[in-house]
């Protein structure tokens, strides 16, 4: 693995170590390569490394490729995983009997989940709040507590869902679900009171690697302080405190530094070379927050020469159709490797409906014409991705979207999945989804595949005879959502539920949240006007401080091209601030 300067000494330090890491500085790369050191040291003995990531998509990444790197046998030696699935089963799942409310039953609520939406209106109505909004069901997914079991973050600004979360974590219970932040809460409760416990998982892992770490909360910090009094395991943390977003989930960057001291970390080491952007976004990023050292463009687009744009008294969709969608032809910029991030999906929702209906294919709010949570939509989004375009993942995908079905039906994990018989019953399926493709339209797809999907997993004794029901069943609905939104189903084809699953030939929408951590060829930032970004409740420093390291985020995104989108309104208010002198210098 070819390493830089920067990148070498940080892996080669063998105490706790605080790295900074500017954007696109290879950080998983690094992470990668230091947790592949450690391990040449462990084979022979039953420790382990373990590498604690911010999202399961970046467990699955930095999974693969460290597979490409190690030896036979060493992946025994590397757990990876999200602080939720570390907690979960290394502390929850095990040591969970030790607490008074400990019921034996922990199915993990998601929003996706249809019960998430019930357990929620249930809480709502015990305080004579009805009919809730988005930003509600939004304020109960990230429900976060401190030390002390009092509600933080940008749930407990919500009075109404402050007084609820009581009654939203009683119904989880009755119905045997756990939500995130009581994962994390009861785990702490227990390193906490049962200090054996620590011990016990210090000696199965030598080191921590944890990614991210400008957005670990104070709860997830007491862990980490927990095992590091336990002894015998060393840290390895790796963060930006410019690209701390997560403050409304209870994310506490202040609390970092001092932690770094308290491991007696080093702190001095920062890997400042960006090989993801050009030099003019690179100088755009470092306007708004100025490194020392300097952080700088070294990858293959630091000569790019199209500085960025701004796109102001037009509306998004005029932006977006007569400027944006233009310069990616200019460039050779395909839309699978552009996005829109907008501050939230409220504001895209609309734009991505204006797309649809321009004829331009696009993935994000607005853009699937059903409820993703459906029993049968994840699947057949795959199965349609594998028709269109076979990719290298396709069938590690089809085997999750099979795993995460047969579960929600039986509620149990059926690991079978993933065997030999596992692959045999994918295989079928794959020729009976293409076997039907041959009819025209994507309805008469999903009625047929439907019935055919719930006959092979019955005849593989995966879910019964009246369950293998459930997926025509959930067909049925996805078509009531559509007819909903007004879709033209007549014309709708397969290739259309392939984007979601293979999202190559379409323009992504996002939130600037969601597309942490991701890179694009081409990035149009929307919604830059005073009053907006930053929010014109946002009044204090830190408010329009957290503000400014989103709009950061959403800069970093872009490899080549870069749009800054100030709509027009009925307010006429000016640019955002954050473009002005104080920002970048574009107005």
């Amino acid at each position: 693995m070819r390493l830089t300067d920067e990148q070498k000494t940080a892996v080669a330090h063998d105490g706790n170590l605080l790295l900074t890491a500017c954007p696109g500085s290879g950080k998983t790369r690094t992470l990668i390569a230091k947790a592949v050191r450690e391990i040449e040291e462990l084979r022979g003995s039953p420790r382990r490394v373990c590498c604690i990531t911010y999202t399961n998509s970046a467990a699955q990444e930095i999974e693969q490729r460290a597979s490409l790197q190690m030896q036979d046998g060493d992946a025994t030696h590397l757990s990876v995983s999200t602080i939720h699935a570390f907690c979960l089963q290394e502390i929850l799942r095990p040591y969970g009997w030790l607490l008074p409310e400990f019921s034996g039953v922990m199915r993990v609520l998601t929003r996706d989940n249809p019960d998430f939406e019930e357990i929620a209106n249930h809480a709502a109505a015990q305080v004579g709040l009805r009919q809730l909004k988005l930003r509600e069901y939004d304020d109960f997914e990230s429900l976060s507590v401190n030390a002390a079991g009092e509600l933080i973050g940008q749930s407990a600004q919500n009075t109404a869902v402050s007084m609820a979360s009581p009654y939203f974590w009683r119904r989880c219970a009755e119905l045997g679900y756990i939500d995130f932040c009581s994962i994390i809460y009861r785990s702490y409760r227990i390193l906490r009171d049962h200090p054996r416990v620590a011990n016990s998982l210090c000696s199965k892992f030598a080191w921590f690697l944890v990614d991210e770490f400008q957005d670990t909360t104070e709860l997830q910090i007491e862990i980490l302080r927990q095992l590091y009094d336990a002894g015998g395991s060393k840290f390895f943390l790796v963060g930006d405190l410019a690209q701390s977003i997560y403050a409304f989930t209870g994310a506490r960057p202040e609390l970092v530094v001092p932690f770094g001291e308290y491991i007696n970390a080093r702190t001095d080491l920062t890997l400042s070379q960006n090989f993801r952007s050009s030099a003019h976004v690179v100088d755009h990023a470092e306007r708004l927050f100025p490194r020392n050292p300097a952080m700088s463009a070294v990858g293959k687009y630091h000569a790019f020469q199209a500085e960025p744009v701004l796109i102001r008294n037009v509306t998004a969709f005029e932006a977006i159709t007569e400027y944006f969608l233009p310069i990616l032809d200019e460039h050779g910029i395909g839309l699978g490797d552009a996005t829109i991030l907008g501050k939230d999906w409220a504001s895209l929702s609309n734009l991505s409906r204006q797309l649809r209906s321009f004829g331009t294919p696009v993935v994000g709010p607005g853009a699937r014409p059903y409820r993703r949570s459906r029993l049968f939509a994840t699947l057949a989004e795959q199965l349609c991705g594998a028709i269109v375009e076979t990719q290298a993942d396709t069938m590690r995908q089809l085997e999750r979207a099979v795993f995460h079905a047969v579960q929600e039906i039986t509620g149990q994990p059926r690991f079978d999945v993933f065997s030999h018989e596992g692959r045999v019953l994918i295989i079928r399926l794959l020729r009976a989804a293409r076997r039907h493709a041959a009819h025209d339209g994507a309805l008469i797809w999903l009625d047929n595949v439907s019935q055919e999907t719930g006959k092979l997993m019955y005849e593989a004794g995966l879910i019964d005879l009246v369950q293998s029901g459930l997926f025509y069943a959930s067909v049925q609905e996805m078509k009531m959502d559509m007819d909903r939104q007004q879709v033209d189903t007549a014309n709708l084809r397969i290739e259309d539920l392939g984007l979601f699953a293979s999202p190559t030939k379409a323009l992504r929408l996002s939130t600037i949240h969601y597309a942490k951590g991701r890179e694009y060829a081409a990035v149009a930032l929307i919604g830059l006007r005073q009053g907006s970004f930053p929010h014109f409740y946002a009044t204090s420093p830190d408010a329009i401080l957290s503000e400014k390291r989103l709009f950061y985020v959403g800069v970093t995104r872009a490899e080549r091209v870069l749009m800054y989108v100030s709509e027009r309104d009925r307010w006429s208010n000016p640019p955002s601030h954050f473009l002005g002198a104080d920002g970048v210098g574009m107005v």
